[in-house]
C-alpha cells in the first residue's frame, strides 16, 4: 500500500506536465523532451527494475494501477513508459554483471526502448560478441532512448541448434525511419527501425530463456505474465478519463431537440453512467486479481504457467474490449461537439482504437484461454 501511494504521488506531481504535453506529442509524433524528463525525474523508469539495483520491482497488480493512472493524464506517455520500464528491467534482471555496470553507468537509469514487434534479427558471431542485422517494427519511445532491447537468432551456433539471444544495443547505432503516421497513439513514435551489421559485445547479450540473475518472483513468469498488464491498463485509463470528463460536464450539457434537458437529468444517461462505472471497475478488479493470482502460482513453485498466462491474456482482451465499448457510448452521449479536433473525446477514440489492435489484447486470446480450459493438446497462450 505504501509503495502504491508513493508511486501515485509521483505520478500526480507530474500529471500537469504530461497533460499539457499531449497536443505537442501529437504534432511531434513522439514524446516531447519535457514528458520524458518528467517520467525520468519522477523515478518511474525504475518501476520494474530489481530492488537490489534500486528499482521499485512493482509486481503485476501494481504495474497495472500505475500505468492506468498515467494513461488518464497522457496515454502515449503511459505506453512509452511501459516499454521503457519493461525493457530496462528485463535487461537488469538478466545481463551479466559487466553488462549491468555498463548499462547503469553513473547510477542513472537509461531510457531503453525495445521489442521490435517480436521480429528477431540475425546474429553472427564475432570476436568478443555478435554482429546484429535486421529490420524491426513498433519502436515505441525510441526517439528518446539511449538503448534498445532486441532479439536476434544466432546463425551457426555450436551444436547446430538455433539460439535466440536478447541484445542491448545503442540506439545511436540504429537507423530510425519515419513511418509512424497514424490515426492515434501518435506521440508513442512507434516507428520502424533497422540494425545494419551493428556490433554487440557479449556482455550486452543474454540467452532468451536464461533464468534471471537478479530480482524476485516477477521475473519468473513468461512473456504474457511479464508484459500482459500494461496495454489493458492504458486502455482502461483512456476510457476512464473520457468518462470522467463527460461526468464532470453532464450537469450543464443540454441534449434533446424539442425539449432539451440537462444530460445529468436524463434517465438513459444515468443508467449508462452507473453501468459504465461498474464495468470499468470490474475490468480493473479482474486485472488486479489476475496479477495477484499469477504471483501466487509462482510462489507455489508452478513452473508451467502457460494456462495461467492464457487467462491473463484473455483478461487483458476483456478489459480492453470493455474500455472500447464504454468509450463508444461515452462519445455518443457527449454528442457532436465531442468530435471537434483536440477534445478529450476525439483523442480518446483515436488512441484507444489504435492501442486495442495490439497482439497481446487481440481477441484470439479467448480461444487460447478456452483451449487450456478444454485441455486441448498444443494449447499456447500466444498462438
Amino acid at each position: 500500500m505504501a509503495q502504491r501511494e508513493d508511486l501515485f504521488a509521483r505520478i500526480d506531481a507530474i500529471a500537469p506536465v504530461l497533460a499539457d504535453d499531449v497536443p505537442r506529442g501529437d504534432g511531434l509524433r513522439h514524446l516531447p523532451d519535457t514528458t520524458v524528463a518528467a517520467l525520468r525525474d519522477a523515478g518511474l523508469l525504475r518501476l520494474k527494475m530489481p530492488a537490489e539495483l534500486g528499482g521499485d520491482e512493482a509486481e503485476p497488480a501494481l504495474q497495472f494501477q500505475v500505468f492506468e493512472r498515467l494513461a488518464m493524464a497522457n496515454a502515449c506517455a503511459s505506453w512509452c513508459l511501459f516499454i521503457y520500464a519493461d525493457s530496462v528491467a528485463a535487461a537488469c534482471a538478466r545481463l551479466p554483471d559487466a553488462g549491468v555496470a555498463r548499462l547503469l553507468t553513473g547510477g542513472e537509469v537509461p531510457v531503453m526502448a525495445g521489442g521490435g514487434g517480436l521480429r528477431p534479427g540475425r546474429l553472427d558471431r564475432a570476436d568478443g560478441g555478435y554482429r546484429l542485422s535486421g529490420s524491426f517494427r513498433y519502436g515505441s519511445g525510441i526517439h528518446a532512448a539511449s538503448w534498445v532491447l532486441l532479439n536476434g537468432v544466432v546463425h551457426d551456433p555450436p551444436g547446430g541448434a538455433p539460439e535466440v539471444r536478447v541484445c542491448v544495443v545503442s540506439a545511436a547505432e540504429l537507423d530510425i525511419a519515419d513511418t509512424w503516421h497514424t490515426l492515434g497513439m501518435r506521440a508513442t513514435g512507434s516507428t520502424d527501425y533497422a540494425a545494419r551489421d551493428v556490433f554487440v559485445p557479449e556482455e550486452m547479450t543474454f540467452a532468451a530463456r536464461v533464468p534471471p540473475r537478479r530480482g524476485g518472483r516477477m521475473f519468473r513468469t513468461g512473456i504474457v505474465g511479464y508484459l500482459g498488464y500494461t496495454i489493458p491498463a492504458v486502455a482502461l485509463g483512456i476510457a476512464q478519463h473520457a468518462l470522467d470528463e463527460l461526468t464532470g460536464t453532464a450537469a450543464h450539457t443540454n441534449r434533446g431537440y424539442t425539449r432539451p434537458q440537462v444530460l445529468a437529468s436524463r434517465s438513459t444517461f444515468q443508467h449508462f453512467l452507473g453501468q459504465s462505472d461498474q464495468r470499468l471497475r470490474s475490468a480493473r478488479a479482474l486485472m488486479i486479481a489476475d496479477g495477484d493470482e499469477l504471483m501466487a502460482h509462482v510462489d507455489r513453485g508452478v513452473t508451467d504457467l502457460r494456462a495461467v498466462e492464457a487467462g491473463t491474456r484473455a483478461a487483458g482482451a476483456y478489459a480492453t474490449r470493455t474500455a472500447s465499448e464504454v468509450l463508444a457510448d461515452t462519445v455518443r452521449f457527449a454528442g457532436g461537439p465531442a468530435f471537434a479536433q483536440g477534445t478529450v473525446f476525439e483523442r480518446a477514440v483515436r488512441d484507444l482504437n489504435v492501442a486495442a489492435t495490439h497482439l497481446l489484447v487481440d481477441e484470439t486470446a479467448y480461444e487460447n484461454h478456452a483451449q487450456f480450459l478444454l485441455a486441448i493438446p498444443g494449447a499456447d497462450p500466444m498462438a
